[in-house]
């Protein structure tokens, strides 16, 4: 603190706050500058990612043999093609590259014999205006070395005496070897100018507040320190013996107006005193006793003015050094006394402040720091809960790709079992004629049984009429031995006939048999067809209900994933609110210690209090670092509630499960939120 004491309350304040300011900004404007710079290296890099890809896509559309593999985040990853034309009679595909990039692209062709890379298409001018083809890359460059290995170089380049922030993509023969290059750039100088403005313009503000700070901080301590100085001066005037100088600042209704006015008192007494010393002087004609007492009284009256002079002016001195601790406890005399009360009255009032403003800054500090611990958790949990929507939206784009499926699936089966349905028909209505086939066989078994039984007849009548021949026969002896020879033999014949009449009748009684077995077996089957048609009907009904119920849950999906999007987006604005917030509660914190700084300037009180205390007691073990506070962890109120589009997952994957796999490995890693 000594060196503070060289210096005025006002000076002392002013500097010190300009100087922690200045440092404030500068620190603030240097973190701001290394910030932007960063940011302006990752877009640098997105863009040329995305210069690359689309390069690559315009490359794949116009070169013929041209395929291109691209990496899971939407990348170039690798490039395949059968030749790079030794020579391009148009460069209207490498300037539609540079049209739609807004940047620098070159296609280079690999050479044997020179065993370098050579600029075959560019959209990059040489000082002379031409183009820059048939330029060699370079061996002794930084990129040769990583694309001969077949490795994508991403950095710093000059070309042409130029630098560039540069990408080079290397082309592969399907045989596996290096035979090109596809280059995207964009000119260094560009980045670095915008990297300059903006910290140009960041210093620029930087330097404006802080003379507009200095000027304000200035403006407050002169008006509310400034007075102190001046009092200082006049009270040591007075114990000059100067008491015609006029005591300013009595006006004020602050501690420093009645530290004014209590000074104006004591320059009044001791004008007081002088006028009756010169009224002693007067009366000096007066007896010798009386002069004696009266000096001696003069003398013990200015005796006791000037310690109380004295008093106030080491008081005010000190004062002015920043020591609130000060006291005048030796009592004046007579209305002098008011001066000391006074003068510890408003030490007390200051003191009090300062050391509640302490306290306040040691809250604050305190608050600050949990502030900070507070926004630091909910940036994690900002961070997390954006996660948990990006792995919901991947989980409600699978299960809406599952509906889809499952919706066309149940179109097709529905489709089948419209077409199983008239199958079904066709076949109950070729029963029915098979039915009625089998019933006009039954007829004509029933016909032929018939005439069997009349053929019978026919061949018991012959043989009756044989048997009667052949006794004809005998009876006419000789004449008639031939006659009954044929009788015999119409009689064998007959009874063949009605043997062969009996096995065919069996057989139709058997056929008959059969066919009516048949016959039922084919109503049986007709009325099992009929059956499976309505059953097919109803399944087909059902099939049909199914896909207009995923259709609806296809929709529904579209709209949550849209709504969970949504809820992405927000949460990615609010993770940036959150690092807005982490940082003022940064700056608020530091200004807070900077406040407990400029308050420690003064001993007050208090201060001394616990000085005496901590020298006083017993050397203690090393109090434990502060501990950092941990992240808080989610209570019941902030806990993730069920999600309904995991349950509606859970059920789809019950429903169908050939899609029930993929759904299930998505859910099983899906964080409800």
């Amino acid at each position: 603190m000594k060196i503070f004491s060289r210096f005025g309350i006002v000076k002392t304040v002013t500097t010190t706050t300009v100087l922690v300011l200045m440092v404030s900004l500068a620190v603030v404007s240097w973190v701001i500058s290394q910030n932007i710079a960063t940011r302006i290296s990752e877009q640098a890099i997105a863009g040329q990612n995305a210069s690359l890809r689309t390069a690559a896509t315009i490359v794949e559309r116009d070169l013929p043999g041209t395929t291109i593999t691209w990496s899971k985040d939407g990348n170039v990853q690798r490039i395949v093609t059968t030749a790079i034309p030794a020579e391009y009679a148009s460069h209207e595909m490498i300037d539609t590259i540079g049209r739609m990039t807004g940047q620098t692209a070159t296609i280079f062709a690999w050479d044997p014999a020179s065993q370098d890379f050579w600029r075959k298409t560019t959209n990059i001018i040489k000082p002379d205006g031409k183009r820059a083809v048939g330029t060699a890359l370079g061996q002794k460059g930084a990129v040769y070395p990583v694309v001969t290995k077949g490795g994508t170089y991403r950095g710093e380049a000059v070309i042409l005496d130029v630098p560039y922030y540069t990408i080079y993509q290397p082309i592969f023969a399907p045989t596996g070897e290096v035979i090109g290059i596809l280059y995207a750039g964009v000119r260094a100088a560009e980045i670095d100018s915008m990297a300059h403005q903006m910290a140009w313009a960041i210093g620029t503000t930087a330097l404006a507040v802080l003379l507009l700070g200095a000027i304000v901080i200035t403006l407050i301590a002169r008006r509310i320190i400034g007075p102190l100085p001046q009092l200082t001066a006049v009270a040591g005037e007075m114990a000059s013996g100067h008491l015609d100088v006029v005591v300013p600042h009595g006006d004020l209704g602050n501690e420093i107006g009645a530290l004014a006015r209590a000074i104006d008192v004591l320059r009044d007494s001791a004008q007081q005193k002088i006028e009756l010393e010169r009224q002693a002087a007067e009366n000096v004609a007066l007896g010798e006793q009386e002069r004696i007492e009266r000096e001696a009284l003069k003398a013990e009256e200015a005796r006791r003015t000037q310690a109380a002079v004295d008093a106030l002016a080491t008081g005010l001195q000190r004062l002015s050094e920043g020591d609130l601790t000060v006291r005048i406890d030796q009592n004046f005399d007579g209305g002098l006394d008011r001066l000391r009360t006074d003068f510890n009255h408003s030490i007390d009032k200051l003191n009090g402040a300062l050391s509640q403003l302490r306290n306040e800054t040691l809250g604050i500090e305190a608050s600050s720091a949990e502030m900070r611990s507070a926004s630091q958790d909910l940036s994690k949990r900002t961070e997390q809960q954006a996660s948990s929507l990006e792995e919901a939206s991947a989980a409600l784009e699978e299960i809406t790709s599952t509906v889809r499926s499952s919706s066309a699936k149940a179109d097709e089966a529905s489709t089948l079992a419209m077409a199983a349905r008239k199958s079904t028909e066709g076949s109950g209505k070729v029963v029915s004629d098979a039915i009625e086939a089998m019933s006009r066989i039954e007829n004509a078994s029933a016909e032929i049984s018939k005439i069997i039984n009349v053929i019978d007849e026919i061949a018991f009548q012959t043989n009756l009429l044989a048997l009667n021949a052949g006794v004809e026969a005998a009876r006419a002896g000789e004449a008639g031995k031939g006659f009954a020879v044929v009788a015999q033999e119409v009689r064998e014949l007959a009874q063949r006939s009605a043997n062969a009449a009996k096995d065919i009748k069996a057989l139709i009684t058997k056929s008959g048999e059969e066919v009516s077995g048949g016959v039922s077996l084919v109503r049986e089957t007709g009325k099992a067809l009929q059956e499976i048609a309505g059953q097919v009907a109803s399944i087909n009904d059902h099939i049909a209900a199914i896909a207009t119920a995923a259709r609806e849950q296809s929709a529904g999906l579209n709209e949550i994933s849209s709504s969970v999007n949504h809820m992405d987006q927000f949460t990615q604005k609010n993770a940036a609110m959150v690092e807005e917030t982490t940082a003022v509660t940064h700056r608020l914190a530091d200004s807070a210690t900077t406040l407990s700084g400029l308050v420690a300037q003064f001993r007050t009180s208090d201060a001394v209090a616990a000085s005496s205390r901590r020298a006083t007691s017993t050397p203690a073990a090393p109090a434990p670092a502060k501990a950092s506070v941990a992240p808080r962890t989610a209570d019941a109120t902030s806990r993730a509630v069920s999600s309904p589009a995991r349950a509606m997952a859970g059920k789809l994957a019950n429903a169908f499960p050939s899609a029930g796999a993929a759904s299930a490995a998505a859910s099983a890693d899906w964080e409800e939120f």
